[in-house]
């Protein structure tokens, strides 16, 4: 199988497993069930997803792959660099975009989460899975074969951002160019997927802890 098919197989799971919750529940009238059928769905789309990062052959980011130590200690130094991240463009929208810093998704998300504690587990490990082999390397690394690998950077950030729908589309942005550079450094997705995972999990319990 080709790169291009690899990556396109990659993507097409991704937005599959993206529809089904929403499918089950209409189709099934389960709505009171929906976030518990997210998580169930989530968690075997990310297993899924691994699998097939497991049978795809090497792109062009992931030529020369640091060893195992070096991936774990960029990924969690990848954690605080990510908020910093975060803050930093937080900071802008609010203050020269005039953006506000409330979001309506993360609140309505978290608000779930403290009555369905078991989100957490989509939204920490799953979602930052899934979202790291399709952002970073199918798209990102896909297209870095292709075309300047700035460009496709953006091109994979913006996507990410818009993904999210929830309005910051700087902060994701941002925080997209910076997993792309970080997947580019180390040379293996898992190193984004540790950072991006760390990220969810410690805004998560700040919110929660609140």
């Amino acid at each position: 199988m080709t790169l291009y098919k690899q990556n396109f197989s990659i993507i097409i799971s991704y937005l599959f497993i993206l529809l089904i919750p929403s499918a089950v529940v209409r189709f099934g009238h389960l709505s009171a069930s929906f976030f518990l059928i997210t998580t169930i769905v989530d968690c075997l789309g990310a297993a899924w997803l691994l699998y097939l990062n497991q049978r795809t052959q090497a792109n062009a980011i992931e030529q020369r792959p640091f060893p195992l130590k070096p991936i774990i200690i960029w990924g969690v130094c990848g954690i605080v660099l990510v908020l910093v991240i975060q803050i930093l463009a937080g900071f802008i929208e609010q203050n020269i975009l005039h953006i506000t810093a409330k979001s309506l998704n993360t609140i309505s998300l978290m608000t779930m989460m403290q009555q369905q504690p078991f989100l957490i587990l989509a939204t920490t490990i799953a979602a930052p899975i899934m979202e790291e082999i399709t952002f970073r390397k199918a798209i990102f690394g896909g297209l870095a074969s292709r075309l300047n690998r700035i460009l496709a950077a953006i091109i994979s950030s913006l996507l990410f951002a818009f993904l999210h729908q929830d309005g910051h589309l700087l902060i994701y942005t941002a925080i997209g160019l910076f997993l792309c550079w970080l997947y580019r450094k180390t040379g293996s997705i898992f190193t984004t997927i540790i950072s991006h995972a760390g990220m969810n999990l410690i805004v998560t319990l700040l919110y929660l802890n609140r």
